[in-house]
């Protein structure tokens, strides 16, 4: 913004945004910002952003009209169990500890989901919770799931997805908890749902821990929520949560928000594909091994303009796209007549671009809500900004198939596979739509070429760009694949 007025305006704004609700909006993403307040204009009974945004700086907000605002202004995206990994350690190691550990005390969990979205994170804990426990109805369970945008709280409360929201998750999950409602809709079976408690919650306003509902939790779960407050707001939040939780808490973030600077009253636990943090007191860690790997800045997630405090960790186990020495160039084929790839260049690369994590975390939003198109839009928007972005190819992909265009789906996946010929998810994804399509030759190459490509890795490796599949879970679903095609 080259205006010296607007980038005053626009400054001002957020810092009153950042003390209001604690959201950070470094310059990069004022153009995302924009578009979201001009559709927050017409809600406050604006027709103009010129207008908006003055009395927005001048207006002492009440509640009621916070929210309103975090509801343009905060993304909700999300999906069903999501980084598989950690639905794996809060399965396999988490909620039987807890269940021993209560043995002889009151049969009860309680877990709060915060910053939970339209509710696919809750419901699949629940869900957890459901299939791990057996005499669950001995049990007490309390699953609270909290967000501050009420219009995301209203859809969580029906319990109603689309497909969009059973991206990357268990086929199970959708089988055995949902009833298929027709037309691409589904619905939570009631006893699922009866197990969540939402309410609106800001997590820089709202005092909590508190006697009602926020205290003595066993599982906290924050994922991607703080990645977009300030680093003050940061540090206050992750202290709160601390003594939200009982002595044997667990507290769980996201991949891309795990730091020791930003949590260093916790101690990391590393699981198989995930690290979770505990409360434990250092002198009582006896049975569990602390998470002791190098902890690198990982600036595609740093949204901070001053300091990095946002870091990804390096697992023995989990491929880092930066190190070639354990990511081998694998000569892949191309089978005839595939789709052509338009070659990019490099020097139509526009700088001073948003940063891409942004554009997926927005596009990833309009899609939950079902605007295909507009997502389409912006996803090309994206890439036009940024011509050399894998994942925007990808996730273009992703949507051209919910929109039945299959063609072009594969076409963007082709070109995906052009700047990286190594990039895995793109082969498993041509694979897949190549079945549909019919071309049993393309489907079965592109297979093969996933097959020698995680040739170097284990199965319990989590693929790159692919939302926590493992290796294990992509290896049985081309082998079942396979299988079939032998047979056409």
């Amino acid at each position: 913004m080259k205006n010296k007025s607007t980038y005053s305006l626009f400054s001002e704004l957020c810092k009153v945004i950042a003390i209001h609700l604690g959201l950070h909006f470094p310059e990069e993403r004022w153009n995302m910002l924009s578009r979201n307040l001009i559709l927050a204009a017409g809600e406050f009974g604006f027709e103009h952003q010129d207008e908006f945004i003055p009395w927005l700086i001048s207006t002492n907000l009440n509640k009621k009209q916070l929210e309103i605002l975090a509801k343009y202004l905060t993304i909700s995206e999300t999906f069903f169990w999501r980084e598989q990994h950690v639905f794996s350690a809060i399965t396999d190691s988490v909620i039987p500890e807890l269940i021993a550990s209560k043995r002889n005390r009151e049969k009860s969990i309680r877990i709060w989901s915060a910053g939970c979205s339209s509710g696919e994170e809750p419901y699949s804990l629940a869900i957890a919770i459901h299939k791990t426990i057996p005499n669950i109805k001995d049990w007490k369970i309390t699953i609270l799931a909290t967000d501050i945008n009420p219009k995301s709280l209203s859809k969580a409360v029906t319990g109603i997805y689309t497909k969009w929201s059973f991206r990357n998750c268990p086929s199970w999950l959708r089988y055995n908890y949902f009833h298929d409602l027709g037309e691409g809709n589904y619905k939570i079976i009631p006893e699922i749902r009866d197990m969540v408690t939402f309410a609106n919650l800001n997590l820089t306003e709202d005092i909590f821990p508190s006697q009602i509902n926020t205290n003595a939790m066993d599982i906290i779960f924050c994922r991607n929520v703080l990645m977009y407050f300030t680093e003050e707001w940061v540090n206050k939040i992750s202290e709160n949560f601390f003594h939200s939780l009982n002595e044997d808490g667990w507290f769980v973030v996201s991949s891309c928000e795990l730091s020791s600077n930003v949590f260093p009253n916790f101690i990391p636990v590393n699981y198989p594909g995930a690290i979770l943090y505990h409360k434990r007191h250092k002198d009582l860690l006896t049975s569990i091994k602390p998470y002791s790997h190098v902890l690198v800045p990982d600036n595609n997630f740093n949204l901070t303009t001053n300091q990095s405090f946002f870091e990804e960790p390096v697992l023995n186990s989990t491929i880092n796209d930066s190190d070639t020495s354990v990511y081998p160039t694998i000569p892949v084929k191309v089978p005839e007549n595939d789709f052509t790839v338009i070659p990019i260049a490099e020097s139509e690369v526009i700088q001073d671009k948003v940063p891409v994590t942004i554009y997926v975390s927005e596009i990833r939003l309009l899609a939950n809500k079902g605007c295909l198109q507009e997502a389409l839009n912006l996803c090309n928007e994206g890439i036009a900004g940024d011509k050399l972005s894998i994942g925007l190819y990808s996730l273009r992909a992703s949507i051209l198939q919910e929109l039945n265009k299959h063609c072009e789906a594969i076409a963007s996946l082709k070109q995906a596979i052009y700047l990286d010929p190594n990039f895995i998810i793109g082969h498993f994804a041509l694979g897949n739509l190549f079945i549909r399509e019919g071309k049993t030759k393309n489907a079965k190459m592109h297979f093969k070429n996933v097959i020698n490509l995680i040739g170097a890795f284990v199965d319990e490796d989590i693929i790159p760009e692919s939302d926590g599949l493992s290796v294990k879970y992509i290896k049985d679903i081309i082998m079942a694949n396979m299988e079939k095609l032998k047979k056409v």
